[in-house]
């Protein structure tokens, strides 16, 4: 099945709204890369996720975190899924055998607060109790990314949004800059919103 992406892209489908892992994150990380938000669209529920997992590891490609974020100079770049894991295995599948800036990719899954120095990428489930609390608690240099324009105004640093049925994100970079991370200003410049 033959799916467009944006006006000039089309992508051929692989089964039910599966679109092959490689090109789908060179599609966003292109996008990354030049002033254009990425026209990926968002479907249905399984293909949102797929985007949302290219852009969780495009993410890492676009921030700089302090040394004190790693438990050693080895220690992959952790993507952590606190709560329920709306991505299924598609997360797994971007990572796998990516590195960014000579660390790997891991992802892990988790239910509870994670310990010191063991998440890089933080992504919050929508449905997570006590969000102000548990953002605040998130430790220095987690970036936090979420969903809804909530999560912002919880303390959160990325939220994804949809818009005209599209995957955006919005940015609170004061949040990022005061847990220590940098984000490239080609991250900042594809966000629908950055707040300060």
């Amino acid at each position: 099945m033959e799916q467009v992406i944006g006006n000039h892209i089309r992508v051929w489908m692989h089964g039910p709204g599966r679109i092959p892992r490689k090109l789908l994150a060179w599609i966003c990380l292109a996008a990354g890369l030049s002033q254009v938000l990425p026209p990926c669209q968002a479907a249905d529920e399984s293909l949102e996720y797929q985007v949302k997992a290219a852009f969780l590891l495009n993410f890492t490609k676009f921030v700089e975190w302090p040394p004190t974020a790693f438990e050693t100079a080895e220690s992959p770049i952790a993507i952590c899924i606190l709560g329920d894991d709306p991505f299924g295995s598609a997360l797994d599948r971007m990572v796998s055998g990516e590195a960014v800036n000579g660390r790997s990719i891991a992802v892990q899954r988790i239910k509870r607060d994670p310990p010191p120095k063991s998440c890089q990428v933080l992504f919050v489930e929508r449905t997570e109790r006590d969000l102000p609390k548990l953002l605040a608690e998130a430790g220095h240099g987690v970036l936090t990314v979420g969903e809804g324009e909530g999560f912002m105004r919880s303390g959160g640093m990325i939220a994804f949004v949809i818009e005209n049925r599209r995957v955006r994100f919005d940015i609170h970079q004061t949040t990022a800059e005061n847990s220590g991370l940098k984000l490239s200003s080609k991250l900042l410049s594809v966000a629908k919103m950055v707040e300060k």
